[in-house]
């Protein structure tokens, strides 16, 4: 039998680091930094830029993304755009809808959304999504943890910058 402190511990634990997500945390968490980006602009964006660590990249592109009968980060990335709610966490996609889902399917049929790895980056979890639109742009970055936003801007104004410094710029 566990003692009841230990258990309080390990209840208290699971409370803190469970969080509720819709399908894998990787892709969804790249949704959230493009529903946050998304929000920043201010309206639907013409161009998307997603930049991703290798361990993102690799773990998020060959995943089911739940009600679109879809796999990949293209739908992640639309959806997040679309429909995506920052406030959500990991449940970015919760509101999706079949027509959201068309949608989506057009704004990666017109090359809209473009994905890349950010090179010369240690991090394993990294995302960096860039929004442009109306001649405006804006930036999120998650790192760290799937919910963990390091950056935060819209155009120059720099609203969260908690990004660590290396030893050599410090």
């Amino acid at each position: 039998m566990i003692p009841s402190s230990q258990r309080k511990a390990i209840a208290d634990l699971l409370r803190r680091e469970v969080v509720p997500a819709i399908g894998c945390t990787e892709p969804m968490a790249v949704a959230l930094c493009t529903a946050r980006a998304r929000e920043l602009l201010g309206g639907l964006p013409e161009r998307i830029e997603v930049l991703l660590s290798a361990n993102i990249l690799k773990n998020a592109m060959g995943v089911g993304i739940p009600g679109t009968g879809m796999i990949g980060l293209p739908i992640a990335v639309a959806l997040g755009a679309l429909i995506g709610k920052s406030d959500y966490q990991l449940e970015v996609l919760k509101d999706s809808t079949p027509e959201a889902v068309e949608v989506g399917k057009k704004l990666i049929d017109e090359k809209r959304i473009c994905i890349s790895l950010k090179e010369d980056i240690t991090e394993k979890l990294y995302i960096e999504v860039t929004c442009e639109g109306g001649g405006e742009q804006a930036t999120a970055i998650i790192s760290g943890g799937h919910t963990t936003f390091v950056y935060v801007a819209k155009g120059d104004e720099v609203l969260l910058n908690k990004q660590q410094t290396s030893g050599e710029e410090e």
